[in-house]
């Protein structure tokens, strides 16, 4: 038990981002004290409870996610990808549930009424990916979290909701969203550096919402969506540019997947 306690608390102090060091200065204890401590994985109830002060979580809140550490990612059969790319709401619906919002959640957030709410959870049972309960009550049947096939039939749905997050996160900066973009020249070993820390990045997204989503009631949950594309920046693809309109021995450009230089 002390064990899955210790763990649990570990996976607390790496969402919060709080070290051993800090953790150490908050009880007013040398470091060594509290990695030995955490390498024994034994103490008493008194000093558990004072861990638990320093790092800013009630211990009621660690005990009741010692067995919801993030999992392994799970698949999606390709025949359901398929039957889902097919109904783009359908999968927007699963995709919501498996994100730990209600039914109840899901219909507010998208003003749906209770029998097009009920019509969603059975169609997404008939698929074999919820079980449906009392009322609207709905247990998924798929672990989280999930990963989707990128290169498969859900491709379009992917793209074109990233698209639209992006584009409303333009028109919403400084209000309800961050937008960044920018360009610059730099060698690849330095972006390699860049990609690695922003995955790290995403992956401390992932485990700082995932505790929140266990100590957390669904009230006081928001949910925010990460974008991030990264990599040597294709010009031609996303910035054409061709021939000066008064060159005229030029041959019209073509550039990469058909796409025609915008007016120059």
């Amino acid at each position: 038990m002390n064990g899955l306690i210790f763990e649990a608390l570990k996976r607390t102090l790496k969402a919060k981002g709080v070290t051993y060091r800090q953790l150490a200065e908050r009880m007013g204890v040398s470091e060594p004290t509290v990695k030995r401590i955490f390498h024994e994985k034994n103490c008493k109830l008194d000093r558990l409870m004072e861990i638990c002060a320093a790092a800013g979580v009630e211990l009621e809140n660690v005990l009741g996610s010692m067995n919801r550490g993030p999992g392994p990612v799970n698949h999606i059969a390709p025949e359901i990808e398929r039957r889902l790319a097919g109904r783009p709401a359908l999968l927007f619906i699963f995709v919501m549930l498996s994100e730990k919002f209600t039914p109840e959640g899901i219909m507010r957030s998208q003003g749906l009424s209770e029998a097009s709410m009920f019509l969603y959870l059975r169609d997404l049972e008939e698929l074999g990916l919820i079980a449906l309960g009392r009322g609207l009550s709905a247990r998924l049947l798929v672990e989280t979290p999930i990963q989707w096939n990128f290169e498969g039939p859900l491709r379009p749905l992917f793209e074109m909701t990233n698209k639209n997050f992006i584009g409303w996160a333009i028109t919403h900066i400084e209000k309800e969203a961050t937008f960044v973009s920018f360009s610059r020249r730099m060698r690849p070993e330095t972006a390699e550096m860049v990609r690695r820390e922003a995955e790290e990045l995403a992956e401390r997204v992932k485990l700082l919402a995932h505790h929140d989503q266990h100590t957390t009631p669904e009230d006081g949950l928001t949910g925010y969506k990460f974008t991030f594309a990264f990599g040597a920046t294709p010009f031609p693809a996303i910035m054409p540019i061709g021939p000066h309109p008064r060159d005229a021995g030029a041959r019209p450009a073509v550039t990469a997947k058909g796409r025609r230089p915008l007016p120059a």
